[in-house]
């Protein structure tokens, strides 16, 4: 069989896919590799990629470049996102990943994004869902938040927020262990933002809350949180039902311990602790946002979507 590949260079983690094509467009992954390299960790303060985090990075791909000459890949894509496309230096980053890389390096608008987002999350998602309801998928990244509207019989609608996790933490800092009035602030802050943007752009489509699906590290770090997943299996994380009061008993505790005792928690990744207190806030706020009291889980997403791509 043709093996394929697929590679998100996220604004906090850069991944690899490796896929065999059963036929054109239906593919079987194989390989899943991931590493925590921060790339868009100076963003929002310089608006460029540090140098330290760029080469941390670069790194990594050549790591990926091993596994996929291992695995003998006859072709693939890898994507960029939202640090590279805010940060100045961005396109020199994206020149210097297609000299590390064999595959094609393309920057994605944020549509794109979007786009090859949704592709991958429904070859995840329980089917009731799309037979029951318009579903608002989100994916909750590093550098932004990327959300797509799906209804029957009408084209996906997008939209995109400069909120991500890594850019948020970095540029709101809470302190360790969190400040309560600062967490209290900046739930308020995300709460707004959300009350203003979920209208304009889904609320005035729908008659009734949409089905939430979210996708990427908080999500998922919170449904393996909830089930005290010791080692991650993604099968246990797609199509599991987060409450509403699930999420704010997480939000409570993650925000009232420091990063060292987050990092110890069953189901977070040590180098996903100081983000994970932004990313229950903006959760939260999207939940409240919405109308709706739970979220869906699914661990699939771009790079699924970039397979999918790739396959056809």
């Amino acid at each position: 069989m043709t093996r394929i590949a697929a590679i998100d260079l996220g604004s906090l983690t850069v991944r690899l896919a490796v896929a065999e094509v059963q036929e054109p467009g239906k593919f079987q992954v194989i390989l899943h590799r991931r590493a925590i390299t921060g790339l868009g960790r100076k963003v929002a303060e310089t608006g460029k990629l540090d140098k330290a985090d760029q080469d941390r990075t670069l790194e990594a791909l050549r790591n990926f470049v091993g596994e996929m000459a291992r695995l003998e890949v006859a072709r693939g894509l890898a994507v960029a996102t939202q640090a590279v496309r805010q940060a100045s230096n961005g396109e020199e980053f994206v020149q210097a990943a297609q000299e590390v890389l064999p595959v094609p390096v393309r920057l994605l608008s944020a549509e794109e994004e979007a786009y090859l987002t949704m592709h991958g999350v429904l070859s995840a998602l329980d089917p009731k869902y799309l037979e029951t309801g318009p579903i608002l998928i989100f994916d909750l990244g590093g550098g932004s938040s990327e959300f797509v509207l799906v209804r029957p019989e009408a084209e996906p609608r997008f939209a995109g927020l400069p909120l991500g996790v890594l850019s948020l933490s970095q540029a709101r800092p809470l302190g360790d262990p969190p400040h309560p009035d600062r967490v209290a602030d900046l739930k308020r802050e995300l709460h707004r933002s959300l009350q203003m943007f979920y209208p304009h752009y889904f609320g005035v489509l729908l008659q009734k809350p949409p089905i939430l699906v979210g996708t990427a590290g908080s999500v998922t770090t919170l449904a393996a949180m909830d089930q005290d997943m010791r080692e991650y299996d993604p099968q246990r994380i797609n199509n599991y039902v987060l409450t509403k009061q699930d999420i704010t008993d997480m939000a409570t505790l993650l925000a009232a311990l420091p990063e060292k005792e987050r990092a110890e928690l069953p189901g977070i990744e040590p180098e996903k602790a100081g983000v994970m207190v932004a990313g229950v806030l903006i959760i939260q706020a999207i939940l409240t946002a919405t109308g709706q009291d739970h979220l869906v889980a699914i661990d699939a997403g771009l790079l699924e979507g970039v397979l999918a791509e790739v396959a056809k």
